[in-house]
């Protein structure tokens, strides 16, 4: 196995040390800098094959713009930010380099790669991006290229959109002193699940969350305003007691997803839930 020399700029995240462990496992020789380590940045970056940025989604360019002058030419410079586009508009600038944009879509608590989303852009791969690449797929990753415009127009669906509701229902329950423990007891298999979801995302970092909320310019100037459109129509519907219109809306909704998808879904998610009882 080829070997680098791998240095991970790192803040306030766990992740960087999720990363420095795997990739010491694949006999790779990694370090951890950030603004308290001994070995600064600038001094790490020189000296490095492989360059990963993981700071804060709402650091990253400043970061990349400070320590890009420090970076010998034709050194792999990653990314690991959740929203991209700003980021990779910066590297793009720098076509000395080996730049790949990446996201992780998981966070430092899994136990292996397998079967986990990685989205990439690649800007400008060469040989350390294959090796990158190879080791990933190596581990059963999911690789999923594809631009940092349309990774950022997807996450603020499956990320920012949920997250969003996710706060809305548990500021329902804690004004109404309700804890989920009492709510596991009565719930059906649909709300167990989304209960423990809803959990596991608030046992995370805030400052992702509120990046993630804020970073991303479509979601706060389109989809928040729709959000809260959409609900302003739903509030009209149940208020006024039409269930024609709710049922059709209902319908509607469903039509789009198409029902082999809708079947799956129940499939999968049943499984899941005969797992959580077990633990329960």
């Amino acid at each position: 196995m080829q070997q680098f020399k791998i240095v991970i700029i790192w803040w306030t995240s766990l992740f960087g040390q999720f990363w420095k462990k795997y990739f010491e496992e694949k006999w790779q020789e990694v370090i951890i800098t950030s603004r308290n380590t001994k070995l600064t940045s600038k001094e790490a970056v020189k000296m490095w094959d492989i360059i990963i940025f993981s700071v804060s989604i709402r650091h990253t360019v400043e970061v990349i713009k400070e320590l890009i002058p420090e970076i010998p030419v034709s050194k792999l410079i990653m990314d690991f930010t959740g929203i991209k586009n700003e980021a990779t508009a910066e590297l793009k600038k720098y076509t000395s380099w080996e730049v790949v944009a990446t996201h992780p879509m998981f966070g430092p608590w899994i136990k292996s790669l397998q079967n986990q989303n990685i989205a990439f852009d690649p800007v400008s791969p060469w040989e350390k991006w294959d090796f990158i690449y190879n080791i990933w797929k190596e581990d059963w990753a999911n690789l999923i290229e594809m631009s940092s415009k349309r990774h950022d127009e997807i996450v603020w669906i499956i990320q920012s959109s949920v997250h969003f509701i996710n706060l809305l229902i548990w500021h329902i329950l804690k004004k109404k002193w309700i804890h989920p423990d009492e709510l596991v007891k009565i719930s059906t298999p649909n709300s167990r699940m989304q209960l423990f979801i809803l959990s596991r995302f608030l046992n995370q970092e805030a400052s992702l969350y509120t990046d993630m909320q804020m970073c991303n310019s479509t979601y706060k100037n389109e989809i928040v305003p729709e959000i809260l459109d959409y609900a302003q129509m739903l509030f009209s519907i149940i208020w006024q007691n039409d269930s024609e219109r709710f049922e059709n809306e209902f319908n509607d909704l469903k039509q789009f997803i198409w029902q082999d998808f809708l079947d799956k879904a129940l499939t999968i998610s049943s499984k899941f839930d005969e797992e959580l009882k077990k633990v329960l």
